[in-house]
């Protein structure tokens, strides 16, 4: 195990405030980034351009930020119960997300482009990393039958 649980919630919500930051100061930036760039052309999506003056980019920062809030909660108080149910749907949910951008590219520009398929591919990549590491923290069964004697 490389990180615990809590440096990687530390680490997913580094990396949401850093976008909602960028997106309310210059989306330009987020969409134009060059992993977004790259991957967004390997998988052969349209380019994502936001304006400075674009509300659909607030709404985005706002719903970023609310996923990084409930991320600080675990921080605060490491409830293990809380991210065991909750990061299986979060995965679910990103991978839902990069699936349909990535098999529907053109029937709907707001989700099927780069740069939604560039943040849900992370996030399908940081909370499987947090899930496999939940796993490995889970005291196993002879473990709890050892705390009980």
């Amino acid at each position: 195990m490389i990180l615990s649980s809590k440096n990687i919630c530390i680490l997913h919500f580094t990396f949401l405030n850093a976008i909602v930051y960028k997106l309310l100061t210059n989306p330009g930036e987020v969409s134009g980034h060059g992993f977004v760039f790259i991957l967004g052309r390997a998988m052969r999506l349209p380019d994502a351009e936001f304006k400075e003056d674009d509300p659909a980019v607030g709404l985005i920062a706002i719903l970023l930020l609310y996923v990084g809030i409930s991320d600080l909660a675990t921080i605060v108080t490491p409830n293990p119960k809380f991210l065991e149910v909750a990061v299986p749907f979060r995965l679910m949910l990103a991978f839902t997300v990069s699936g349909f951008a990535y098999l529907t590219p053109g029937a709907n520009i707001a989700i099927s482009n780069s740069m939604v398929f560039a943040l849900s591919f992370v996030e399908v990549v940081l909370q499987f990393w947090l899930f496999l590491t939940l796993r490995e923290e889970r005291p196993t069964p002879a473990q709890t039958q050892g705390q009980l004697e």
